[in-house]
């Protein structure tokens, strides 16, 4: 079972797409945490890197783009030893918003090897977390 975030936005599919898929704007939004985006931008087949530091201690969540539709959907399926999962990000035209948007953000985290106990834990997590990314990049796009 993943967590799953909807929302309906004034902005425009492009606009939205943008804001949601520039990851490094992601940090404003989560603590303690720095991304890593190649030069070349996101592609089918790209790693990018989460950094969550606290003092001397470092944890890399690693990213690979695995499906990626320019303006609609970004995929990417995590990698790392720490932390396991998906995310799947759609930006679609809303019909009840002349020009505006419907995002949908699913995800589900689990620790490796422990799938079952910590994937319940994760998807609560989740929620509150990138709930709160796409609330901010979104009202960021805004602004």
């Amino acid at each position: 079972m993943a967590c799953t975030i909807s929302r309906r936005t004034s902005l425009a599919p492009d606009v939205a797409w943008s804001a949601l898929t520039d990851l490094a704007e992601h940090t404003e939004h989560v603590p303690f945490t720095d991304v890593e985006v190649p030069a070349g931008g996101l592609a089918l087949g790209t790693e990018v890197v989460a950094w969550t530091r606290l003092g001397p201690l470092a944890v890399a969540d690693r990213m690979l783009v695995t499906a990626l539709v320019p303006g609609r959907r970004l995929r990417l399926v995590k990698t790392g030893r720490f932390l396991h999962g998906w995310a799947d990000i759609t930006v679609r035209p809303d019909p009840d918003t002349p020009g505006g948007s419907r995002v949908v953000w699913s995800e589900e985290l689990w620790l490796p090897g422990l799938k079952t106990l910590t994937r319940p834990i994760g998807d609560r997590l989740a929620l509150v977390l990138f709930s709160r990314v796409v609330d901010g990049v979104l009202a960021r796009a805004t602004a």
